[in-house]
């Protein structure tokens, strides 16, 4: 199943998708169809007077930041709006940050490095210096400095200050490995965990309520190892080489690949070339992983989230802790099923612990298994360590195949129903 879902999705979905998303792009008119990243400052920042908090996730695609969307949207004390921007290309983490910086110019060095009003931004304190510019109270912090950090100590890094930026790196730092980039699911969901925990935090203990979220790039994640057919073997010793993006003096003409001017990307007269694979397909480079990849220039890698969002004044409410079917169950065929559930968020100063009861019932309401008790009460923030496993069993009794059934979870405090998930009851023997 797994091979079969991986064969779709590369050949009926990414090689289509990619295809006609890369005619689009060599369009004349393609960078003034979307905000682009590269006007990130002056569209969202210039001119703000609350105090704000620009977090930036490296690698936080799209569809992560709309589940981001989602989480914060059912807090009642936020006022969430999500947008797209198309990211720069080559899309990958330096030039990413670079365009995301307040600037009147970004440039590439003939040895690639990549300047911003001709100053080096590599690094925190560099890109502090390049925000400082042009905003007297701004300061560039790293995620992990803060993410434990107590509420004065919370304070007296926002006091004072009208503009953060906030650095994370959780999706990037595993994907980017090859020994960690299976965790990259894993990761992109702690991501959305960690920022909207952060958001609440620092609106609740440092005064602080506008805040936007936004990604340097995306990426394409694919589980089977690279075949070599796959690979694209480039020989240019004097050329910045990456899996899915080649910056050279001249263009690159073969087979599957497209060029576009590095020029056309940074608004200059730069007469570098930026190609790349308008396939899923990488150039052939020795280290790192192979099935977590960035740079290219496909909707997976340039469509990145912006996220503005706008906490209400005052206490923010403490929320139960929330459960997740993780088992992927549409029927039942066996009288002992054993389910496995996520508690969705570590239990902390703004989730609670809750206890949940969850049993199979019929369209009709009339209970069919016994009922399993799940305390979501887990503090660990690895959200491998919240999964619980259930066991289940069914009445001997026969089962309709064509009436419905469900498996439904009740918060045992209140009684209220929290979901339902549906199933088809196919006990072998015992349905009709």
């Amino acid at each position: 199943m797994r091979e079969l879902v991986e064969n779709i999705y590369t050949n009926e979905y990414l090689d289509k998708i990619l295809q006609k998303w890369n005619s689009g792009i060599l369009e004349e008119n393609a960078f003034s169809k979307l905000p682009l990243q590269i006007d990130f400052y002056d569209s969202n920042i210039g001119g703000l007077k609350d105090r704000t908090v620009v977090i930036i996730s490296d690698a936080l695609r799209y569809e992560v930041g709309h589940e981001l969307y989602t989480t914060l949207a059912d807090d009642p004390k936020s006022n969430i709006r999500i947008d797209t921007s198309l990211s720069v290309l080559p899309s990958y983490t330096r030039l990413g940050m670079a365009a995301l910086l307040p600037h009147k110019s970004i440039t590439m060095s003939d040895d690639y490095t990549v300047l911003v009003d001709g100053m080096s931004c590599d690094n925190l304190l560099t890109r502090q210096n390049i925000l400082q510019r042009y905003c007297d109270n701004s300061i560039c912090v790293q995620f992990d400095d803060i993410k434990n950090m107590k509420k004065s100590e919370l304070r007296d890094v926002f006091t004072g200050k009208q503009l953060v930026y906030v650095y994370h790196n959780q999706i990037y730092a595993r994907g980017d490995k090859s020994n960690t980039e299976d965790e990259v699911f894993v990761a992109c969901k702690e991501a959305v965990n960690e920022i909207a925990d952060l958001i609440r935090r620092i609106s609740s203990n440092a005064n602080t309520h506008h805040f936007i979220v936004t990604a340097d790039h995306g990426f394409i994640y694919k589980r089977d190892k690279l075949n070599e057919s796959d690979k694209i073997n480039v020989r240019d010793k004097n050329a910045f080489v990456n899996r899915r993006f080649i910056v050279s003096n001249e263009a690159i003409y073969e087979d599957g690949i497209e060029n576009i001017s590095m020029g056309r990307i940074l608004r200059n007269d730069d007469n570098k070339v930026v190609s790349f694979p308008i396939s899923s397909n990488v150039f052939k480079v020795s280290g790192g992983g192979q099935n977590f990849v960035h740079g290219g220039s496909s909707p997976q890698e340039m469509l990145i989230p912006v996220l503005n969002i706008k906490m209400e004044r005052g206490h923010i409410d403490t929320g139960n802790a929330q459960i997740a079917l993780v088992s992927m169950v549409q029927k039942i065929t066996s009288n002992v099923t054993v389910l496995e559930f996520i508690q969705s968020e570590a239990v902390s100063d703004t989730v609670k612990a809750t206890t949940y009861k969850l049993y199979f019932i019929s369209d009709d309401n009339e209970k069919i298994s016994n009922e399993a008790t799940l305390f979501a009460d887990s503090r660990e923030s690895d959200a491998r360590k919240r999964i619980f496993r259930m066991n289940f069993r069914f009445k001997d009794k026969r089962y309709d195949k064509n009436r419905n059934y469900y498996l439904a979870a009740y918060d045992e405090g209140s009684s209220e129903e929290i979901w339902r998930h549906h199933v088809v009851m196919d006990l072998v023997g015992e349905s009709f």
